[in-house]
């Protein structure tokens, strides 16, 4: 079990995947973006080789490589019958990763916004929570915690921390926030952090924002 007091001192997380894989040449299909390199085998070897030179660059923390395998993108692609093999695989191969490093890495498990990234995600809660549910019981048996990554409002943060109370594993809640300071659905962030002080979390960090606007 993770130490709760392990982001008290400062942690290396890694960079974006997704423009990375790409840049390594993956090829994506429609907007499946990095999940394309969970489907094609041909792929996963750069997913490893990846995550062993963010390792190897200092990071202290590696983040699994779902963030587009979500429920809805994969039905958007029509390979939805190869969710859970896409994300067991982002979990797969980060294990692969941290067991060649030799390394003393954490795993987190990536719980992307359920819907289109950067807003508010509206629809019915059940919806949502079933999107949370499905993805972290995949990544379970791979992480030392769980991600919320790129998160657009409290309520997406309560669902996703009530499902993964469940779990026994803690939380690093990632905030997106807008050029306002504010996230999407216009709240402010002292407002989520003390909401979600409430559930089992490692801290609060913002996700996916612009440097000025930091």
């Amino acid at each position: 079990m993770i130490d709760k007091n392990f982001f008290t001192t400062i942690k290396i997380l890694d960079g974006g995947m997704g423009q990375e894989l790409l840049s390594r040449g993956l090829q994506s299909k429609g907007s499946l973006w990095s999940a394309s390199a969970l489907l094609e085998e041909r792929y996963n070897q750069l997913v490893i080789d990846a995550h062993l030179d963010f390792i190897n660059a200092g990071a202290n923390v590696i983040v699994t490589n779902n963030f587009s395998a979500r429920r809805e993108r994969m039905k958007e692609n029509k390979v939805n019958d190869q969710f859970r093999y896409a994300n067991n695989k982002a979990g797969e191969l980060a294990l692969k990763a941290v067991n060649k490093s030799n390394k003393k890495i954490m795993i987190a498990g990536s719980l992307p916004a359920q819907n289109n990234t950067y807003v508010v995600d509206e629809r019915d809660s059940k919806i949502i929570e079933q999107g949370f549910n499905d993805q972290a019981e995949c990544l379970l048996p791979y992480v030392d915690f769980f991600y919320l990554d790129v998160i657009s409002s409290l309520r997406e943060c309560k669902i996703a921390l009530s499902i993964i109370s469940k779990l026994n594993l803690p939380t690093l809640v990632g905030l997106h926030i807008s050029s306002n300071g504010k996230l999407p659905s216009g709240e402010k962030i002292d407002y989520i952090i003390n909401e979600c002080k409430k559930y089992n979390i490692l801290g609060v960090i913002l996700s996916c924002v612009s440097p000025e606007t930091i």
